[in-house]
């Protein structure tokens, strides 16, 4: 699998590659000799394993791994190439990063939690993208929490170790339920990793295959959405993950459940769609915005006495929204729009969802007619329009 790194087709190829990431602190030594004791000799996916460990004392971790394990166990000097079937330990006091299929350490600064499984997990996402499954074991502590929300923003896999067993509850327990593809007890971690990796690999073949098609058919039917254009190697694995999930064995069994059960149904679909999003996630696209669009359309808006209404297409979790607004209000070289407008108010066209970030898309509604209010964004309004509603009632 190294070969498949080098130069530019190999970062092109890490994309569809696949890596396992598992991180934990307190009572992890166990925990992962169980979970590697129950992986095969054949599994088709690196390994890397950040462990929280004393500095101040010599590590026998890959001497105990090794006894349990049927992969072979490499301790990471300072670089190494990935490869399949290998799993790879991070010594203590040292940060590790992936870049270019391939391990680089750092010291770590005093003070600071290593090895990182929040920067592991970061820079795996980065290079990887959907082919990241992140294991969270248990710990004290919330490293991994930052990371898993990258591995998520990337289309990759999130399991938790089932807090209500897990030795030490606090990491696992520190991931945000949103953010959980899998929750396992220990010893079935490992069973849960073979059918994600192993059998999210190829297409499904034979009944499995057309139970497969079945069902994006049947979604694209049932929601309009359709996942014909996307990876479906990307697909099978999130499949696979609500399977794993709900205790599924097979697609067409699945399929039928997620037909009686509502909120299944909407867990797979939120579990499909990517949501890539984040502040300014296109530099240059904001740049010119800013630098040249905007500030002709403020010049204008402002010459006219008009309104400025900025809307943004499918706005997720309100980063690109927000992004806008921003760039609005702090335009380069401009006075800046927030001493002249009235009000800022992101409103949202879509019925409002049960995330969190729903309450801050709802629009103000009067409090005599309950009717929504419009959003004034005139220039220095007076006290009586500032304080009128819609219905025009105070």
């Amino acid at each position: 699998m190294a070969e498949a790194y080098d130069g530019i087709v190999g970062k092109r190829r890490a994309i569809d590659a696949q890596l396992v990431v598992i991180g934990s602190s307190a009572g992890g030594i166990e925990a992962l000799t169980r979970v590697i004791a129950s992986l095969p000799a054949d599994f088709p996916a690196p390994i890397v394993i950040a462990q929280h460990l004393d500095p101040r004392r010599p590590s026998h971790l890959s001497e105990i791994l090794g006894r349990h394990s049927a992969m072979p166990i490499r301790i990471v000097e300072s670089e190494a190439a990935l490869q399949d079937s290998t799993v790879f330990v991070v010594p203590s006091n040292k940060l590790v990063e992936i870049a270019d299929g391939h391990l680089r350490l750092r010291p770590a600064a005093p003070g600071q939690v290593s090895p990182s499984v929040d920067l592991l997990l970061e820079t795996a996402a980065e290079a990887f993208g959907a082919g990241v499954t992140a294991v969270i074991l248990t710990g004290s502590g919330s490293d991994g929490s930052a990371g898993a929300w990258h591995v998520k923003q990337a289309g990759g896999t999130v399991i938790i170790e089932n807090p209500a067993t897990a030795l030490f509850p606090s990491m696992p327990r520190s991931i945000s339920p949103s953010l959980v593809d899998a929750t396992a007890d220990l010893d079935s971690i490992g069973t849960v990793l073979v059918d994600l990796v192993v059998a999210a690999r190829p297409d499904p073949d034979g009944p499995e295959g057309l139970a497969f098609s079945a069902l994006l058919a049947r979604i694209r039917e049932r929601s309009g959405i359709d996942f014909g254009s996307y990876k479906s190697a990307t697909i099978v694995r999130r499949l696979r993950g609500r399977m794993v999930a709900t205790g599924h064995t097979s697609v067409a069994d699945y399929a039928r459940s997620i037909e009686a059960d509502g909120e299944e149904y909407a867990r797979l679909i939120s579990s499909l769609l990517i949501k890539v999003t984040e502040f300014f996630r296109d530099p240059k696209v904001f740049e010119y915005l800013r630098e040249k669009t905007l500030p002709m359309l403020i010049d204008e808006a402002r010459v006219h006495d008009r309104q400025l209404r900025v809307w943004s297409a499918g706005c997720s979790t309100g980063e690109e929204a927000y992004s806008l607004a921003i760039s609005v209000l702090r335009p380069p070289g401009r006075t800046p729009m927030s001493s002249t407008s009235g009000s800022l108010r992101p409103t949202s066209t879509r019925p409002p969802s049960r995330s969190r970030d729903a309450a801050s898309t709802r629009p103000p509604r009067c409090g005599t007619c309950r009717r929504t209010s419009a959003p004034d964004t005139s220039a220095r309004p007076s006290m009586a329009t500032r304080s009128r509603n819609r219905c025009g009632r105070r």
